[in-house]
């Protein structure tokens, strides 16, 4: 806000009226044609996006009004990185293997193309309920003998008609540095062997949006042929977003 003040006073010679506030609880004396917001996360939807924008295109925004973004996907996709892996273990006091990171992914295999989990639109289409919990089973061939150590996630956002962002490897946005993809590692199997895979071998991953009152979180399981893992982070006991 401090910054916005400045550039106000300094570059827009005071033609912006800044608001401070909640956007979720904001009261304009008149509605936008144009919103605009920058609730993205390296997820799509892990900085609230879904929530605050639901409310803010209801309440700010003219019912024949545009929203920019418009939609986002998340998608995510089996990753190998021991190196990723073991600077997780090592992470908040022993268990940051069920919290997910923000990486620059590096010295690392993506064991299979990207699959979308899920998506969200603003304005909901047809003006139907957002449903903010979200759950979603993809399946991978893994392209190589490997071990997963976790899954990456990336997203990709319509901004306004045929303008977007992507941080998908194969859609990437060209110079975009601003966001890096979300790495979900791993924990030990059930069986407490690792998850080996083959060139070929069917990797399944189930993935949860959940939510309550006050927080947000994900979680995430694993299967390949030779073991299983446990479903991570359930009910957020390590990682969650607050409302």
């Amino acid at each position: 806000m401090v910054t916005l003040q400045r550039r106000n006073a300094s570059e827009w010679g005071g033609a912006v009226e800044l608001v401070y506030g909640d956007m979720r609880l904001c009261t304009p004396g008149a509605k936008a044609d144009i919103l605009v917001s920058e609730l993205l996360g390296s997820f799509g939807d892990n900085e609230l996006a879904p929530e605050c924008m639901d409310v803010a295109t209801a309440r700010l925004m003219q019912p024949d009004g545009v929203s920019i973004p418009s939609r986002y996907a998340a998608y995510v996709a089996p990753l190998s990185s021991s190196l990723l892996h073991a600077r997780a273990s090592k992470s908040t006091g022993g268990y940051g293997l069920e919290t997910p990171y923000v990486v620059n992914v590096h010295a690392a295999r993506v064991l299979a193309p990207a699959q979308r989990v899920w998506a969200f639109d603003h304005p909901a289409p047809d003006g139907a309920a957002v449903l903010f919990e979200r759950f979603a089973s993809v399946s991978f061939v893994a392209g190589a003998a490997s071990v997963v150590h976790g899954l990456v996630g990336y997203f990709d956002a319509t901004l306004h008609g045929s303008q977007s962002l992507s941080t998908l490897p194969q859609t990437r946005t060209p110079n975009m540095d601003s966001w890096f993809p979300m790495f979900f590692p791993l924990k030990a199997s059930i069986s407490l062997t690792p998850l080996s895979v083959e060139a070929g071998d069917n990797i399944s991953v189930s993935m949860w949006r959940r939510s309550s009152a006050s927080r947000v979180w994900y979680e995430w399981a694993v299967e390949a042929p030779t073991a299983a893992s446990s479903v991570h982070n359930i009910n957020g006991h390590e990682y969650a977003i607050g409302k």
